[in-house]
């Protein structure tokens, strides 16, 4: 196997499993071990069978409330880590030491701390003394508990068979043998059954399995790692300073290849994406590509730079329109660059999946590309849906002429995309709609709609005049029983469209026409794919109470999450409300949404609405940051907006009619605060009169979130002092 710098997600894991025996024979680690991050829903699923399942039979509750966060938390750092420090000169032997004592080893330390305080048990001084068996310092703790050595309590019969699980464990205590998963497992239930041990019975198996899992580190390495894991214990682990290290040994390793070095960021400069090129520049740049890898060759034969000659070819043949040919250098260079090339790794799968999205017929290369670009967390977990949606195809593809313009390619190469517009614009001429027929013979025929990007769409004809307002249309269709509950290619309705209509022109004819109308519940419930909008959500952000309670009474789900943050209706009104009642608040939070970095819900909205500055994983912010000045002027036109076009009276009627529609005020959310219920936003965003409305309806202000914070302490937090008073008097 080739030895990635950075030991991959699998290996970690693999090596996690065989320490605590629950890997068993369990082949998908191994695969993911040794190919790779090829299935990120295999990873997740590995990591939750064998290290938080595979050891709560022994572990019990600490598996859950200790283990799982810690290994979260590892992997979201180990992660940040491989994206940060690039490792193109270095090797694993140069990597892991620095690896391991800077990162591995403090992070096991952190392990034991958060499980000593959950569960007490040996002092973690002699657990890690190299000179004693961490599996025999755990027996004579409990020892010391019961007063009678174990052995003697548990089997102190004369027989053969307790002689040998006595003899057994003798062995596991001096160190020749290693107490397995299963031989645990049966202490476990031997203690239990003893009335002098039951006590401790959790509490020694589950240090029993961390001393075992300790052995069986130490056998891994030449010689004892538990008193570097000791002197961890109080250090914590620097993330910064461990880049730094690892940056400061490829400097190094590079000094000793300054001919290879010079010309490959010559080279690198030479094939920009964006800038003018000469005649002759590609055929001048493909020999020197192949100089400088008939030197790496030989300068570096373990291939440690190759993945750089690898991307080199695969963006000469973009500049050169060759793009077919560019696919196997992509593969190829994916393959290498991944756990090395840190976060240039994020321009080398940008590139490749816009280019393989591009030519259509390359689905399995843009789906490995993103497989392990989720596992780097380049892009959210796509739980319950595709791992490619339809419009991320069409959306990969449009950034293909954003990434490589024609002013950047070789004059030599053809210019087919010269006159392509600008993707992401997605318009649509008056002209072109007002010539639009209405067929009175078919009226749910469906309608092919292209866009001046050259996206296409297909619209019944419904939804197609009720999203443009057209109510002499809509009324004469509707007349003619064309079906309301007709859906087009994305997932929207007519009536879906015409509330967007209405919100945008302030003309509610064609939705007034739509709301008279009979409608299926599944129709008022349905989600856009890609924006996951539904009737109700939009009808908030019209901020008409009269539409919000035709909804509602018709059918619609008054509880029903939706939006790219899974939002309950009553939690997205709670926070429309505070964006009216304080405008310099909500000017402040889109401030700082558009110049702070955004987390990977923020990215994942961005991605999906489209914005073209925010690149392929919806995480450049570069525009925003060069333009301070128009960050702020849009941000107050987008609260002036808001201020004239909603009022609190409204907005605070519409909560009143979720509320009364069986809206739960206690629902928890996921997002942007674990466990934060609609009433504790009401109580963030200062609104005792919200806070009244859902007392009345069930709101239970001593509900923690997943921080352990109620509503109380939360209005407290932020300074909401009326939300606070009002708490206080409910609570007492």
């Amino acid at each position: 196997m080739t030895l990635t710098p950075y030991p991959r997600f699998g290996e970690c894991i693999r090596f996690l499993a065989g320490g605590f025996d629950s890997k068993s024979s369990d082949r998908d680690v191994d695969l993911l071990a040794r190919k790779g991050d090829f299935d990120w829903s295999l990873l997740d699923g590995v990591i939750e069978e064998l290290l938080v399942h595979g050891t709560k039979a022994v572990m019990g509750p600490t598996a859950d409330s200790v283990l799982r966060p810690w290994l979260l938390k590892a992997r979201d750092e180990y992660t940040q880590i491989i994206l940060s420090a690039g490792l193109d000169s270095i090797g694993r032997a140069q990597s892991l030491p620095v690896l391991m004592e800077h990162f591995f080893l403090p992070k096991g330390a952190e392990l034991l701390r958060r499980l000593h305080d959950a569960l007490p048990g040996p002092d973690l001084a002699d657990l890690l003394d190299g000179t004693h068996s961490p599996v025999d310092v755990v027996f004579s703790w409990l020892e010391k508990k019961i007063s009678e050595p174990i052995g003697k309590l548990l089997y102190p019969a004369s027989t053969d068979a307790d002689k040998v699980s006595r003899d057994k464990i003798s062995k596991w205590r001096n160190g020749t043998d290693t107490p397995s998963l299963q031989g645990i497992k049966l202490l476990f239930g031997r203690l239990s059954n003893e009335p002098r041990g039951k006590e401790y019975a959790g509490a020694f198996t589950r240090w029993l399995l961390i001393a075992s899992a300790l052995s069986r580190f130490d056998q891994k390495f030449a010689t004892s790692i538990r008193p570097q894991i000791l002197a961890a214990v109080q250090r914590p682990h620097d993330i910064a300073a461990l880049v730094n290290s690892l940056e400061g040994l490829v400097r190094k390793a590079g000094a000793d290849w300054p001919e290879m070095a010079d010309e490959g960021r010559r080279l690198w400069f030479d094939l920009r994406r964006t800038s003018a090129k000469n005649v002759g520049d590609q055929q001048g740049l493909w020999h020197r590509i192949e100089q400088i890898e008939r030197l790496a060759n030989q300068l570096d034969p373990a291939g440690m730079t190759a993945y750089h000659y690898a991307w080199m070819k695969a963006r000469w043949h973009v500049l050169s329109g060759l793009y077919d040919e560019a696919i196997p250098h992509y593969k190829i260079a994916f393959e290498l660059a991944t756990y090395r090339a840190g976060h240039a790794i994020k321009d080398l799968v940008e590139e490749g999946l816009c280019l393989a999205a591009f030519l259509g017929n390359k689905a399995p290369v843009v789906k490995q590309f993103k497989h392990v670009s989720i596992a780097l967390a380049l892009f959210i977990r796509p739980h319950e849906r595709p791992l490619v949606e339809k419009w991320e195809f069409e959306q990969f593809a449009q950034r293909l002429l954003v990434l490589f313009p024609p002013d950047g390619r070789f004059p030599e190469s053809p210019q087919e995309l010269s006159q392509s517009p600008i993707p992401g614009f997605k318009v649509m001429s008056a002209v072109v709609i007002d010539a639009m027929k209405l067929d009175p013979k078919k009226p749910d025929r469906v309608h092919t709609v292209t866009f001046s990007d050259g996206s296409v769409r297909r619209w019944p004809q419904l939804r197609l005049f009720a999203s443009f307002g057209k109510d002499s249309q809509v009324r004469d269709l509707l007349a003619r029983g064309a079906s309301v509950d007709e859906l087009d290619s994305s997932g929207g309705s007519a009536l879906l469209c015409a509330i967007q209509h209405a919100e945008g022109s302030g003309n509610q004819d064609a939705l007034n026409l739509l709301l008279k109308a009979q409608h299926l519940p599944a129709t008022l419930n349905a989600q856009t794919h890609r924006k996951r909008l539904t009737p109700l959500m939009c009808a908030i952000d019209l901020g008409t109470p009269d539409v919000v309670q035709a909804l509602l009474e018709k059918g619609a789900d008054a509880d029903l999450v939706a939006l790219t943050d899974n939002q309950s209706p009553l939690y997205y009104s709670v926070s429309r409300l505070f964006a009216r009642a304080q405008p310099q608040a909500f000017m402040k939070q889109l401030i700082g949404a558009f110049l702070t970095a955004p987390d990977q819900v923020q990215q994942e909205t961005l991605r999906r609405f489209g914005v073209v500055s925010a690149g392929v994983f919806g995480s450049d912010i570069t525009l925003a940051q060069a333009n301070p000045a128009l960050v702020l002027q849009l941000a107050r036109i987008q609260v002036d907006q808001y201020v004239k076009r909603h009022s609190i009276s409204s907005l605070t009627q519409i909560v009143k009619l979720l509320l009364e529609h069986e809206a739960k005020p206690n629902r928890p959310h996921g997002y942007p605060v674990v466990g934060r219920t609609p009433m504790m936003l009401a109580a963030e965003s200062d609104l005792p009169e919200v806070l009244h409305m859902m007392m009345e309806h069930g709101g239970e202000p001593r509900q923690p979130d997943g921080y352990g914070q109620n509503s109380l302490q939360i209005a407290d937090s932020f300074g909401a002092r009326r939300a606070a008073a009002y708490l206080r008097s409910v609570m007492r």
